[in-house]
């Protein structure tokens, strides 16, 4: 009892001092002009939740003619951290370089809230832009979605629950460094680097959100664990990271998904740990590339070569 309650102080404060620190690289990768996103509040089971509407780019490939895609974007942070900017510098480029509308999650965090709160209201951002079409000028019938660690496994859980309720459709997603196992005890995340980004300290409080042990092995929150039901997801992109310790759990995933017949191309960034897309040394050598091969994949499922 008394280490669940040191574990909840940590959580408590790491949620709230790395929400207030966390910030994107300074780093662009778009050449087109990408204007300040548009909050909204969108309406899910648990209340109103904020999200960042981006714009795609004039010029950009699937922004002329018809109406635009839109695409889903999640962010990462142990459940934990409440920063959809951190992932500002990805979610202009897939504005600006594949020209769909972007809506950017902010859900609600822990130690605040436990599982499955924030898979249910990613969920529902899906249902909201699927009917506001119409009103928000997108294309509803050509979604995307991507998440990076925590958001990667609640953009996976997003499609979980579309294939429970029938939809809405989404066309493809984009993982990056994805959490699809939150079983393993927090001892056994250790890599081939001495002190790596998630490490026994971090796996403890990424499980403050799934206080329930018993409920960790569901499909919802732990994907990677899953059978015959994974047979039904889009198509995927999947980065995992040469030194993260997630990368077994990655890895397996991946394997299982071929294993059913379903396309997935996975790419495993070399030189790099869990936060690379964030670390502001890491992100400028091996960003240019993740964001090429996730901006392309994207035209590609969308249907148009990249320009």
């Amino acid at each position: 009892m008394f280490e669940d309650l040191v574990i909840g102080i940590k959580a408590w404060l790491f949620s709230n001092v790395a929400t207030a620190l966390i910030k994107a690289p300074e780093l662009s990768f778009t050449s087109r002009t990408v204007g300040r996103p548009e909050a909204v509040d969108v309406p899910t089971r648990h209340g109103r939740i904020k999200c960042f509407i981006w714009r795609p780019a004039e010029g950009a490939p699937l922004a002329a003619g018809r109406k635009s895609p839109v695409h889903i974007n999640i962010h990462g942070g142990a459940f934990l951290i409440g920063a959809p900017h951190q992932d500002d510098h990805l979610v202009k480029a897939i504005a600006g370089e594949v020209g769909a509308v972007v809506v950017n999650v902010d859900y609600s965090r822990a130690p605040k809230v436990h599982y499955p709160h924030a898979h249910e209201e990613c969920f529902d951002v899906l249902r909201w832009v699927a009917a506001s079409g119409a009103e928000q000028g997108w294309d509803s019938g050509r979604i995307t979605i991507s998440g990076t660690s925590a958001g990667g496994n609640l953009a996976l859980g997003v499609l979980e629950q579309a294939r429970e309720k029938g939809g809405p459709h989404v066309h493809t997603g984009v993982l990056f460094v994805p959490a699809v196992d939150v079983t393993p005890a927090p001892e056994s995340y250790v890599s081939d680097i001495p002190k790596p980004f998630v490490g026994p300290g971090m796996a403890r409080l990424l499980q403050s959100y799934f206080p329930d042990a018993a409920r960790r092995t569901e499909t919802l929150a732990s994907p990677g664990l899953a059978g015959e039901e994974l047979a039904s997801l889009p198509p995927l992109l999947i980065f995992g990271a040469e030194h993260d310790s997630l990368r077994p759990h990655i890895e397996r995933f991946v394997a299982k998904i071929k294993g059913l017949g379903n396309q997935v191309d996975y790419v495993c960034v070399p030189g790099a740990d869990h936060d690379f897309e964030v670390n502001t040394e890491v992100a400028p050598k091996v960003l240019p590339d993740v964001v090429k091969k996730t901006t392309a994949h994207l035209i590609a499922a969308l249907g148009k070569s990249p320009a």
